[in-house]
């Protein structure tokens, strides 16, 4: 595998930290990180994105790479301030343990402590995406002559090695662990799947395409061998938004054409709808199914039938299943052709 350059590791750390600058991926990374009963405490409508840039008591800048504040139902907060760690660092809980401290006194001198003063609880995390297992400490046990300590130690997630299994379900940051791990070479289908399941529709589209960017920038490189990588890239970013584009373009032909009459309005709706779902076909599986669909659904009128063809494109995952599909339902029936 090549090394990579110093241009790229920048454009790998810009595509992790844009993933994480969405609120979905740190409340699910809260999910993944936290036990349940805490989980279930937090008001996610809260949920709110805090600075990461502190000065010291001399101006010195420190900078994390991402806070979440979110409010707790029974009373105060819950900040997770959130690190992006390629190597293992020993000395990790005193550098994160500085960046509480400083986020801390910010939020003091702000006031924007919890009720009565108090501090907010706090749990930092680490993201660790390198090759190397984390065999660092995590608390400052871990780094103390005692070998004990009253601080909070962080939570590592190691992407690379945390067991997808124990990890919950439809959560962006159990998919993003998949993908690291290598799902996307030995089982596409799945991840495009389970992707459509947590991230599809016009609402996550920005997502997705972080998602598609993170893909790229880290992993891309290294599976060389993931076949028509491009085309899945492409499909991640366009899940969820074939039936909405074909519902607001057809409202839109039928608009238009109500306009020139009734009757030559419709049938011309019609045959615009028959070509848009052509097209739709061939952008999510190639140019073969296009043809074949437009062959089969020439001279179809009937809304009902070609609402189906609609679902077959969204349901279908491939250009075979969609074919086979096709193929089974016959879809022009004899009194279309009259």
């Amino acid at each position: 595998m090549a090394k990579r350059t110093k241009k790229g590791r920048r454009r790998h750390d810009a595509a992790f930290k844009n993933l994480y600058a969405f609120a979905l991926m740190a409340g699910d990374l809260m999910e993944v990180v936290l036990s349940p009963a805490l989980f279930e405490t937090l008001d996610f409508s809260t949920l709110e994105r805090r600075p990461a840039e502190w000065f010291g008591p001399r101006l010195e800048q420190r900078v994390g790479d991402g806070v979440w504040r979110v409010r707790r139902c029974g009373g105060g907060s819950l900040i997770l301030p959130v690190e992006y760690q390629r190597r293992p660092d020993r000395l990790m809980p005193l550098r994160v343990s500085t960046y509480v401290s400083l986020l801390l006194e910010d939020l003091a001198r702000q006031g924007e402590l919890d009720p009565d003063g108090r501090l907010p609880m706090v749990q930092p995390v680490v993201l660790h995406h390198g090759m190397r297992p984390w065999r660092a400490p995590t608390d400052f046990a871990g780094i103390s002559a005692s070998g004990v300590s009253d601080w909070p130690g962080l939570k590592l997630v190691d992407l690379g090695r945390v067991r997808v299994e124990d990890l919950p379900r439809r959560n962006a940051v159990t998919l993003q662990i998949e993908i690291h791990q290598g799902a996307l070479a030995h089982d596409p289908e799945g991840v495009l799947g389970r992707l459509s399941e947590c991230l599809g529709g016009p609402k996550h589209r920005n997502l997705r395409i972080a998602f598609v960017e993170w893909i790229w920038q880290s992993l891309a490189p290294e599976l060389p061998k993931v076949p028509k990588l491009k085309r899945r890239l492409r499909e991640i970013a366009e899940l969820g938004e074939f039936q909405e584009m074909k519902s607001f373009m057809l409202k839109s032909m039928v608009d238009h054409w109500l306009a020139r009459g009734v009757t030559e309005g419709m049938a011309r709706a019609r045959a615009d709808e028959r070509a848009l779902l052509c097209q739709l076909a061939g952008r999510k599986f190639g140019g073969q199914a296009a043809e074949r669909l437009s062959a089969q659904i020439e001279g179809e009128t009937d809304p009902q039938r070609l609402a189906e063809v609609g679902d077959w494109i969204i349901d279908c995952g491939t250009e075979a299943e969609f074919l086979t599909r096709a193929q089974s339902a016959r879809v022009a029936s004899p009194e279309s052709a009259h």
